[in-house]
């Protein structure tokens, strides 16, 4: 449900409307111009002008007509913000020649003559500043859901409409070949599915997430006893998802919407076990009574049907992929020595937030030096630590923390077990997929995963609600 706030220059309805065509729209700027995850890429430019205004207007109302219960996630992200900022705080040098991991710099300073410079902690001042650029966007995000919204199915439903539009835009993709103006970024992977994104294997975990998101919105439609049209387009919205995510090349998105699959069928399963006062009404509800697995058997075999029929026509790369070998993913294997020294050695304060490209090639031994480039660690949770040090690392853990205890709280609600497993499979799917890879550095996914925080908040505090 969608809800205004209160204001003495105009009533409650209108201003709900208005609210709802300024979230919406902005939803819209960030699936069209926030698929990408490069600082350079051109539409970085208007996506944060925009989310600015967007950010100013939903602080706007926040401060003149209703607060938020949502106070923790708000807290974390300004923490972060914080942590950031003191990053680019500059030190004597008497201060910052001390700290961990900067002596390389000293010696250097040393050879020109730049002695008495006082410096930021961040080696990449720069970077530092376009990394706080880059949180107006998920800032916009957070100020518009709370002054906005008040229930976490608004949220969801749009992050099922974006996986939707991610599926369908990657079909017409695909049918309208590598040179089809429905790419929109210069770097992409051309002649793949990414949809909305510019990288394929982005576009993959999406489509896994989204999957699960559809699913839950289901079975919630089935308890609150909505209309049964809105059923039957979760159902073929999953499908279509499902399908475009076995024709990605993401080896990552392949296992994880398998994942999305198995967890689907697991709440199925449990949402669909007969209560005491619905049993023995109607032939069919008494058959399953008296055949449970078929529950989950049914959808199973149709969906592992569809999966065999792919992989057999050869339309599931990413299945091929798995056991070919991928030069990338021997990269990706060969930088872990790096990656675990530059840990050894800036653990403390970390290199800066942004900063990973420029310091991996003062560690970057001459035997990967090559054509190819590393721009990213392809594992956020080390890079977090390398970049913003221990207390980049506490930071993850007080918001890992945080969803345990919300998703720990839904077991007494009214969808019990399912609610669970939903959230659970979700974020493991987004916390797996960062382990090899960077999802979460693209504005569509940021802002994704800000209604996703916001969401399960908003279903552990009202647990029994639909």
């Amino acid at each position: 449900m969608m809800v205004g706030y209160r204001s003495a220059h105009g009533s409650g309805v209108e201003l709900a409307r208005g609210g709802v065509f300024v979230w919406l729209s902005f939803i819209v700027l960030v699936a069209f111009t926030g698929g990408a995850s490069r600082y350079d890429a051109l539409q970085i430019l208007p996506l944060r002008t925009v989310s600015a205004l967007f950010a100013v207007t939903g602080c706007y109302f926040l401060a003149s007509g209703r607060g938020t219960t949502e106070r923790a996630l708000a807290y974390l992200f300004l923490a972060l913000v914080m942590l950031m900022a003191i990053q680019l705080v500059p030190l004597p040098i008497q201060v910052w020649s001390e700290l961990l991991g900067q002596q390389m710099v000293v010696e250097l300073d040393s050879v020109v003559g730049l002695t008495a410079e006082w410096r930021p902690i961040t080696l990449a001042p720069m970077r530092t500043w376009n990394a706080i650029g880059s949180l107006i966007v998920p800032c916009a995000a957070l100020t518009l859901t709370f002054a906005f919204t008040r229930t976490s199915r608004p949220l969801l439903q749009a992050v099922a409409a974006l996986g939707l539009l991610n599926a369908i835009l990657g079909l017409a993709q695909i049918l309208g070949g590598r040179y089809t103006l429905l790419y929109f970024y210069e770097v992409t992977n051309a002649g793949g599915a990414v949809g909305l994104f510019a990288n394929e294997n982005h576009a993959a975990i999406f489509a896994a997430c989204s999957m699960l998101v559809v699913a839950f919105l289901s079975m919630r439609a089935r308890l609150a006893g909505e209309a049964r049209w809105w059923q039957i387009a979760y159902i073929a919205a999953f499908f279509l998802i499902f399908s475009i995510a076995l024709i990605t090349g993401s080896r990552a998105g392949f296992v994880a919407a398998l994942g999305s699959l198995m967890a689907t069928l697991l709440m199925v399963s449990m949402a669909q076990r007969p209560s005491r006062r619905r049993r023995g009404s109607g032939k069919m509800r008494r058959w399953l009574e008296r055949n449970p697995r078929a529950i989950i058997l049914v959808p199973f075999a149709v969906l592992s049907g569809l999966v065999v029929i792919f992989v057999a026509l050869g339309r599931a790369p990413a299945f091929a992929d798995i056991f070919a070998r991928d030069p990338l993913a021997d990269l990706r294997w060969s930088v872990w020595p790096i990656l675990a020294e530059m840990l050894s050695v800036h653990w403390l304060i970390g290199t800066g937030f942004g900063s990973f490209e420029q310091v991996y090639q003062v560690f970057e031994p001459r035997s990967l030096l090559m054509a190819k480039y590393i721009n990213q660690a392809h594992n956020d949770w080390l890079q977090l630590i390398i970049e913003g040090g221990v207390a980049g690392g506490l930071l993850l853990v007080a918001v890992i923390g945080w969803i345990a205890k919300n998703v720990v709280t839904l077991t007494g609600s009214s969808l019990g077990w399912v609610s669970v497993i939903f959230w659970a499979t979700l974020f493991a799917i987004i916390g797996g997929a960062s382990l090899v890879d960077y999802p979460l550095r693209t504005p569509v996914f940021q802002v994704s995963t800000i209604f996703f925080l916001i969401a399960l908040s908003r279903d552990a505090r009202d647990k029994n609600i639909t």
